[in-house]
Parts: structure tokens; C-alpha cells; sequence
């Protein structure tokens, strides 16, 4: 049976006429008409007396017509249903990141993401790189960011290296140079990554290569806690842009460092796992903000 009679028929009935119908149907009188009778030849019996007054829906049509709605609603939930599926893919997007990527990249990413899929339901997990290596890809996550310091089997890696700046209170002296050096950084206070992280490890032999004075005077763990430390006074640092600019609004000065040291993040997925346009939509996005700080 077609729905669309099912719909003809309820509209003739809510409507009064068959060419109030027509209107609300947005086709002819006499398409309504033959909408009716193939309805009737389809269910047997008659749904409407014939009078010079017009349409007068008969006792059958009387029980048959809440049932009809009740068809007609379904159908149109269903039809919903199937479009938010189309379109938004399963509904739901699950993303973790670590701790710089969940401050200073996400919010700005989800923001993107939300004014195409404004009803999807978005969780972004924070969590340590370790932890989201470790348990990636269980826990129902499908796209992660996070640095790599181990190879994942099964997993698709795209590794992306990012610019680094040094961040320089605002009254510090060095803010009068475009550009800024191991030598001209000797012995200033540095506000230091732990040495087990990559990036710590680049920075300090870029001052032993340099034969300048690497002199660590804290260890923080967040570029976050890193930024707002030298907006203080307390020192200086060399963090990722995308940090840097998220909180040069404190009191930040951001000069370029030579020699170049990239900071290298890695996005997370599954290759063999069916994705929806949410997941794909969502990655794009990812990238191309990471990319719009990213370095060959």
C-alpha cells in the first residue's frame, strides 16, 4: 500500500475537501480524487460517501482513518530517522586528546563541527598521551590526538609536526627581536617540559648545539600551565602555536626560534572500521586546523 494514499486520505479528512487537500498536498483536485479511489480499491471497501455537498467519510473510513494516522506518523518518524542517519551518521562522535590539543585545538574544531552538525551529540575526552595509546581504539572512541612514542599496529596514524614559538612575558627586553636563538635565550629562566618529553629533549640540544646556557628553573607538564607561568614573569619557554596564540591574550609575546623545532602530534583512527560523514567530517576538520600551523 502507498503511503503517499495513506496521506491523501488523512489530509482529505483533516482538511474537509478534497480540494483543501489538494491545496496542502500542493497537487490537483481530480490527483486527489484518484488518490482516494485507488485507496479504496486497495483496503475493499469505501472510505467516503459521494454527495453534491462533497466528501463524507463513511463509517469504515471512520475506523480505518486512526489507524491510518497512526501508519502515517510512524512513517514519517522512520523517514526521520533514516535522514539523520544519512546525513549525521550514527548521531554520536566520541573524540580523545591530550591535554595542549583538548585546550588549545579542540574547542575550536568542535566549534566548526557543530555549525554543520548543530544536533550531533560531541564528547571530547581529555586524556594523557599514554592512557589514549594504551587503550585506543577501545572505549568507543573514533578519532584521537595525542604524541606518539610508540608504533600502534591496526591503527591509522597521521603524524602532523607544528610550529613552535618562544613565548616571552610582555615587558621582557628579547620582545624587540623578530627572531630568537639558543644564544639569545642563555641562561634566561626557562620554564621547562619533563625531559622524558620529545620536545624538552629538542630544545635542550638545540642549546648544547648552540653552546648557549640551557637553565631550567620549573618542569610543567601543560603547555597550558607553561603559558600562563610566563605571562607571570616567571620565564620564558618554547611551546606549540597553537598554545602560544590561545593564550597570548594573558600577556604573551610570540617570536619565531631558530633552529626550527617542530612539535609532532599524531591523529588517530581506525582504517578498517565504517565511518560515518561524522567521522569523516570531524578528521577533516582536524587536520586542516592543524595543518593551518603545521611545518614540511
Amino acid at each position: 500500500m502507498d503511503i503517499k494514499l495513506i496521506e491523501t486520505f488523512v489530509t482529505v479528512v483533516r482538511n474537509g475537501s478534497s480540494t483543501a487537500a489538494a491545496k496542502v498536498l500542493g497537487i490537483s483536485q481530480p490527483a486527489v480524487s484518484l488518490q482516494l479511489a485507488k485507496l479504496e480499491k486497495a483496503v475493499g471497501f469505501e472510505l467516503f460517501n459521494r454527495t453534491p455537498s462533497g466528501l463524507v467519510i463513511t463509517p469504515e473510513g471512520q475506523r480505518f482513518l486512526p489507524e491510518a494516522i497512526s501508519l502515517l506518523q510512524a512513517w514519517k518518524k522512520l523517514h526521520d530517522v533514516r535522514e539523520g542517519i544519512r546525513i549525521n551518521g550514527l548521531g554520536a562522535l566520541t573524540v580523545a586528546s591530550h591535554p595542549s590539543a583538548a585546550v588549545s585545538v579542540m574547542p575550536y574544531v568542535a566549534d566548526a563541527f557543530a555549525r554543520q552538525y548543530p544536533d550531533v551529540k560531541l564528547r571530547l575526552i581529555n586524556r594523557m598521551s599514554e592512557e589514549i595509546l594504551t587503550h585506543f581504539p577501545g572505549t568507543g572512541v573514533d578519532i584521537a590526538v595525542c604524541e606518539l612514542s610508540r608504533d600502534l599496529p591496526g591503527v591509522q596514524v597521521r603524524r602532523i609536526k607544528i610550529r613552535t614559538h618562544v613565548i616571552l612575558p610582555l615587558d621582557h627586553p628579547l620582545a624587540a627581536r623578530e627572531i630568537l636563538t639558543p644564544t639569545d635565550l642563555s641562561g634566561e629562566p626557562f620554564i621547562a617540559m619533563p625531559p622524558e618529553r620529545l620536545i624538552a629533549h629538542q630544545v635542550r640540544s638545540a642549546f648544547d648545539e648552540a653552546g648557549a646556557l640551557y637553565n631550567p628553573v620549573a618542569e610543567v607538564d601543560y603547555f597550558a600551565s607553561i603559558c600562563v607561568m610566563v605571562a607571570a614573569g616567571r620565564g620564558i619557554s618554547v611551546v606549540d602555536a597553537f598554545s602560544a596564540r590561545n593564550f597570548a591574550p594573558l600577556g604573551l609575546h610570540l617570536r619565531p626560534f631558530l633552529p626550527v623545532i617542530p612539535y609532532e602530534i599524531a591523529i588517530l583512527s581506525m582504517p578498517n572500521r565504517p565511518h560515518s560523514a561524522l567521522h569523516d567530517t570531524y578528521l577533516a576538520l582536524l587536520e586542516t586546523h592543524l595543518l593551518s600551523e603545521g611545518i614540511q
